[in-house]
C-alpha cells in the first residue's frame, strides 16, 4: 500500500515539475525575443547649455536675462546629445560614440564621447578657443553603420567673460571694465570695451563679458559688445540709475562728435540690439525711458577715444552704432 503511495507522489512530482518546465520554456524563449521589439533611435537632437558651474553662480538673475549659452573663449559650456525614435527616447543595446564638429578658426576642446549602451542622453563639457559671433556645433552618432547627426542652436562665444560679486568696490566705484581689466587698454586693436558704474551694487555674483556683435545687428564695423547680467531689482531709479561707459578708440570713433554717436542695446541678453534714446537731462532716465545716452556725461578723452555714457535700470548689452 505505502509503495503504490510512493509511487504515485513520485509521478505526481514529476508532473508538476514537466508542467513548471512547459511554463518556464516559452518565457525563456519571448525574453531576447522582446528586445528586439525596443525601438532604434531614428534622430537625435543637440543642445548647448551654459556650464552649470557657471550658471549656478548666477541663480538671482532674471531668467529672461539669461541667454542659453554664456561662455567666452576658453571657458567651458556644455552640448546634451539626446537619442529619439519620433517623440520618444531611445536607446541603443551598445554603446555609441559621438563626435563633435565646428567651424573654424577656432576648435573644440572635447570632440568626441560615448552615450553608453541602454541610455539615451550624454552630457558633453567642452570649451571654444575662438569669439564667435554665433556659433553652432554639430554632433553626429554612429552605431552599427547607423548614422544620425544633429545641429545646435546658434548662439555666441565672447572674447572675455568674468563673474564678479555683486557687491563688489570695482562695480561701485565704476571701474568693473568688461575686459577684465578695468579697460585700461582700448587701442586699435582692442577697440571698445565697456565700464560698470553701479553705485549701490547688485544682488548675488553677477556676469560680465566682452563679445563680439551678434549676427544680422547694425553695429559700427569692427564693434564689440558689453554684456551686463545681475539682479538689479529695486535698486536703481531714472533719477539714480546704473551707468555704463562704452570706451571706443579713435581708429573706431574718430570722426565727427560726440552727439554723433549712439549706443546700440538691449536690456536682456537675448533680445534684439535697438539704437538708445537721448537722455532728457544729465544723469536721468526719462519718464516713458528704459534706457538713454547720456550726451551731456559724454565726452573724449585726452587721447581722442570716445566715452559715450547710456544709463540703464536692468540688465545689459551694449555698443556703438
Amino acid at each position: 500500500m505505502s509503495s503504490r503511495l510512493f509511487r504515485a507522489g513520485h509521478r505526481l512530482v514529476a508532473f508538476v515539475g514537466l508542467a513548471l518546465l512547459a511554463l518556464l520554456a516559452p518565457l525563456a524563449l519571448a525574453e531576447p525575443a522582446s528586445a528586439t521589439n525596443i525601438p532604434k533611435p531614428t534622430s537625435i537632437t543637440v543642445t548647448a547649455r551654459t556650464d552649470p558651474g557657471i550658471a549656478g553662480q548666477l541663480t538671482g538673475v532674471p531668467a529672461a536675462s539669461m541667454p542659453a549659452v554664456l561662455a567666452a573663449v576658453g571657458t567651458p559650456f556644455v552640448v546634451e546629445v539626446s537619442l529619439w525614435n519620433g517623440t520618444t527616447p531611445a536607446t541603443y543595446p551598445s554603446a555609441t560614440a559621438v563626435s563633435l564638429t565646428a567651424p573654424g578658426p577656432g576648435q573644440l576642446a572635447t570632440t568626441q564621447a560615448t552615450i553608453p549602451a541602454g541610455a539615451s542622453t550624454v552630457t558633453i563639457s567642452t570649451s571654444y578657443s575662438s569669439p564667435a559671433a554665433a556659433l553652432q556645433i554639430t554632433a553626429g552618432t554612429v552605431n552599427n553603420k547607423s548614422v544620425l547627426t544633429g545641429t545646435t542652436a546658434s548662439f555666441p562665444i565672447d572674447l572675455v567673460l568674468n563673474l564678479l560679486d555683486g557687491e563688489s568696490a570695482a562695480l561701485k566705484d565704476g571701474t568693473a571694465g568688461a575686459d577684465g581689466s578695468a579697460c585700461t587698454t582700448v587701442d586699435a586693436a582692442h577697440p571698445m570695451c565697456g565700464l560698470l558704474s553701479l553705485p549701490s551694487g547688485a544682488g548675488g555674483r553677477v556676469a560680465l563679458s566682452l563679445g563680439v556683435c551678434p549676427a544680422g545687428q547694425t553695429c559700427r564695423d569692427g564693434a564689440l559688445v558689453t554684456q551686463f547680467i545681475a539682479d538689479m531689482a529695486d535698486r536703481y531709479t531714472r533719477t539714480s540709475p546704473a551707468r555704463m561707459t562704452i570706451v571706443c578708440d579713435k581708429s573706431l570713433c574718430g570722426g565727427g562728435g560726440v552727439p554723433k554717436y549712439r549706443a546700440l542695446w538691449s536690456p536682456t541678453g537675448t533680445t534684439e540690439l535697438v539704437t538708445t534714446p537721448t537722455c532728457p537731462a544729465q544723469g536721468v532716465i526719462g519718464a516713458d525711458q528704459e534706457f538713454c545716452t547720456d550726451t551731456v556725461s559724454s565726452r573724449r578723452d585726452n587721447a581722442g577715444d570716445l566715452r559715450l555714457v547710456v544709463l540703464f535700470l536692468e540688465d545689459v548689452r551694449g555698443t556703438i552704432k
